[in-house]
């Protein structure tokens, strides 16, 4: 494991909004930043959306309402997260399907080197001031990284690297996020083509593709592949909302 540049860690938090980085303040140590806005971010692409992880649903209930109260928007449930609509904001998706205590075990669930990127804020201890004979008690905070050792390379090369994480998630998941890759413009190697589609192949019961015969049926094989290839997006069960792109510059104290 390594660390986001300094240079880095500031450029995002600058490019992110504002009250996305005080409710990392306010959650410090509860509330991770991590994955596609990252790497969006430092390698110049397109940013869709904000992936928000933490330690319970609970708590990233009471954040995401929060949040939507602030913008003055709307949030949906699905089973793998909770997506705050403020338009033309960014759509802020708190992910409550995987739930993390560490910035470590965050890391380690993310299906392509290029993604593995964390950030959140420590609450350091206050500064208490005396002017005048007035007392000011100042809240401090400090903002850590952590992203894979292949991060950087990877990202550099715009290559594609599968992770094989072990975690509950739909077969096709990644096989259907190296189409969007791709598009952007990354290389995709053999191991990593063979790894996502293993995952798949790895879900597929003999029975569930062969005919009564006992010969193998590629038509059924066919539509059987097709209901495995869902990705984990709460924002593809949400229609008719164009979003815009939206920045806010601060400076990390």
């Amino acid at each position: 494991m390594s660390n986001l540049t300094r240079t880095d860690l500031n450029f995002v938090l600058s490019r992110c909004p504002r009250d996305i980085v005080n409710l990392l303040r306010e959650n410090a140590g509860k509330l991770f930043l991590a994955g596609g806005f990252i790497r969006a971010t430092i390698a110049g692409e397109k940013v869709s959306d904000i992936d928000m992880f933490g330690i319970s649903k609970d708590d990233l209930m009471r954040v995401a309402k929060d949040l939507t109260l602030g913008r003055k928007g709307r949030y949906f449930e699905t089973k793998n997260a909770i997506t705050v609509l403020a338009p033309p904001r960014f759509p802020v998706q708190f992910i409550t399907r995987w739930l993390f205590t560490e910035a470590e075990l965050l890391i380690e669930s993310f299906d392509f080197t290029v993604c593995k990127a964390v950030i959140w804020a420590e609450r350091l201890p206050d500064v208490v001031e005396e002017v005048n004979g007035e007392t000011t008690t100042t809240k401090k905070y400090a903002f850590h990284s952590l992203i894979s050792d292949a991060f950087y390379p990877d990202l550099a090369a715009r290559r594609l690297v599968y992770t094989h994480p072990v975690r509950d998630e739909e077969a096709g998941g990644s096989l259907m996020r190296v189409m969007k890759f791709v598009k952007k413009g990354y290389s995709v190697q053999a191991p990593t083509l063979a790894g996502v589609v293993g995952r798949v192949i790895g879900k597929i019961s003999e029975r569930a593709v062969t005919s009564k015969d006992g010969s193998f049926d590629e038509k059924w094989a066919t539509t059987v592949i097709t209901g495995l290839l869902r990705e984990v997006d709460p924002l593809t069960v949400i229609d008719g909302v164009d979003f815009v792109d939206e920045h806010e510059v601060i400076n990390n104290e």
